[in-house]
């Protein structure tokens, strides 16, 4: 699986846009680092009812996130998830007590603020994952007990956490967007 990283992204009202023409350059590198044979990558993007975007005919899974100007994409033949989060101030045991089922509150409380946005990232990229999105019920699943996926943590930069979901373990590969 690739995960490829943009430094220099500006949301806005321009956001989308920026998002789907990264999504493509993607996945035409994607499509060449693997050498799978697809044709070209569709300029459109779809989105399920629930929002999970695809592409019409390049049969390649995507996720995509992004905190501040980082944004990023995971890329693979298999459904994907990915969130990243720099770590910033909130109030993380509201946040937990609400979201977090009661052993990924006992990890956050240890583990602190990189324990907290991990697990904040990996319910990000489980509902990725699913096509569910943050309309599901987050507290329902752990992250830390749940043998129908995997995670693959990751720091992308300093106090910026990251996490993949997929349904077996495998490597992350990092490519720089440029």
């Amino acid at each position: 699986m690739y995960v490829y990283v943009y430094d220099q992204y500006q949301g806005g009202r321009e956001g989308r846009r920026t998002t789907e023409r990264l999504a493509r350059r993607c996945a035409e590198m994607y499509i060449m680092e693997e050498r799978l044979r697809v044709g070209t990558v569709s300029s459109e993007i779809l989105r399920t009812p629930k929002g999970k975007p695809y592409f019409k005919e390049v049969p390649v899974e995507f996720s995509v996130s992004h905190t501040g100007s980082l944004w990023v994409c995971a890329m693979d033949t298999e459904p994907v998830g990915i969130d990243v989060q720099a770590f910033r101030k909130c109030r993380q045991v509201k946040i937990a007590k609400r979201f977090y089922t009661p052993d990924e509150q006992e990890y956050a409380a240890a583990m602190g603020e990189a324990g907290f946005f991990q697990i904040w990232t990996r319910k990000e990229a489980y509902v990725k994952y699913t096509g569910e999105g943050l309309t599901s019920d987050m507290k329902f699943f752990s992250t830390l007990k749940n043998d129908s996926v995997s995670f693959v943590d990751f720091d992308i930069r300093e106090n910026v956490k990251g996490s993949c979901c997929m349904k077996e373990k495998r490597e992350l590969w990092i490519r720089n967007l440029i």
